[in-house]
């Protein structure tokens, strides 16, 4: 798992780095071979001149289920309706992930990463001017295009006999070839796969699918946008890490309010409500509802925050009662009668987590 972590967050150093004693299913994806292990980024951001309620992101890999359990549930849907979602099925590599921010790449070099079980190549075409996401393999003899390097030319060379690849997956050159015999490097069989890509809050995401019908999926559809992140009045930290853990855990452990006061003691101060205190970290009942649920993902409140999930990697909770819009959707947070009160209140402070599965 790769995680970028803020140092100006030293309630992470309580984190255990591995839990043992519990046994959790693999992800079921189609065809692939290796156990994913799940990768994270997360940024810390600040805004001196506001005072804002706390807010946490956290974008995180695919998991064959999901369960979200609560007391206060809204009404059953009528019965049509609740076959309807119980047999759409979610298409995992329909939707794009991040791959890695772009202050960790380099335009000079060709890097290579695996997300989803995929191995995939991220290097810069500086002819189009921006960041591709091919298969790792040339189409020659598989050998890892991620072992190769960028010609003056501004293309894609593979290591092992030179053939070249453009920002498109074609191939423009094959040095073996004669000038005056026919144009095999035209041939179909000899270009590369490509993903589509686009840079979204300084990270490369991308669709896992290179199917023809995925070309231009960006023009459709982009990755959930997070304000905050382009916003210049913000300064930015990215620190990366890989953590050797199971994916549902980790989801498990961001969507689980429960824990904090206990596992992130001292952290935050909670305002108490008039009852009795059972304990020094003031465990109590939680009050969660949830006001959508679907196959998309849900959106609920508990006790001092907001939530949404946005699937298969968008998890965020926040404090304030502004509307926030993402990819469309607006709703306005719900007033709750207890407040999650900041260490400083000078500062705004968001932490964004972005996790994939290799």
């Amino acid at each position: 798992m790769e995680a970028l972590r803020a140092t100006s967050v030293p309630s992470h150093s309580n984190i255990p780095k591995a839990l043992h004693k519990s046994t959790f299913f693999k992800p079921k994806l189609v065809n692939l071979q290796s156990s994913p292990i799940p990768r994270w980024s997360f940024s810390s951001t600040y805004n001196k001149n506001t005072s804002r309620p706390f807010k946490v992101f956290a974008i995180s890999s695919p998991s064959s289920s999901s369960t979200v359990s609560t007391e206060n549930t809204p009404p059953p849907p009528e019965p049509e309706l609740e076959d309807d979602k119980k047999n759409k099925k979610f298409d995992w590599f329909s939707e794009c992930y991040p791959v890695m921010p772009v202050c960790d790449l380099d335009k000079k070099v060709p890097h290579g990463k695996k997300v989803l079980g995929l191995d995939i190549v991220v290097w810069w075409d500086k002819n189009e001017n921006a960041w591709e996401v091919f298969d790792d393999a040339c189409p020659h003899r598989l050998a890892p295009l991620s072992d190769g390097r960028i010609d003056k030319w501004g293309r894609l060379q593979c290591a092992y006999h030179g053939w070249c690849f453009n920002g498109s997956g074609h191939c423009k050159l094959i040095p073996q070839a004669t000038p005056d015999g026919p144009p095999v490097h035209t041939f179909k069989k000899a270009c590369v796969g490509v993903y589509p890509s686009i840079v979204q809050h300084d990270m490369v995401w991308f669709w896992p699918n290179t199917d023809p019908e995925y070309k231009d999926i960006i023009t459709k559809k982009k990755p959930p946008f997070i304000p905050e992140l382009d916003d210049p009045s913000f300064s930015k930290v990215f620190l990366t890490r890989d953590i050797p853990c199971g994916y549902e855990i980790l989801i498990e452990n961001i969507m689980d309010p429960a824990h904090v006061l206990y596992l992130h003691y001292g952290i935050f101060q909670v305002d108490q409500p008039p009852a009795v205190k059972v304990d020094r970290e003031g465990g109590r009942p939680l009050d969660i509802s949830v006001n959508q649920l679907d196959v998309n993902g849900f959106v609920g409140n508990h006790i001092w925050d907001n939530t949404k999930f946005v699937a298969p990697c968008v998890f965020y909770t926040y404090t304030n009662t502004t509307v926030f819009q993402s990819n469309g959707f607006a709703f306005s947070a719900a007033t709750s009668k207890y407040s999650l009160e900041e260490k400083s209140p000078e500062k705004r402070r968001m932490v964004v987590f972005f996790l994939y599965s290799s």
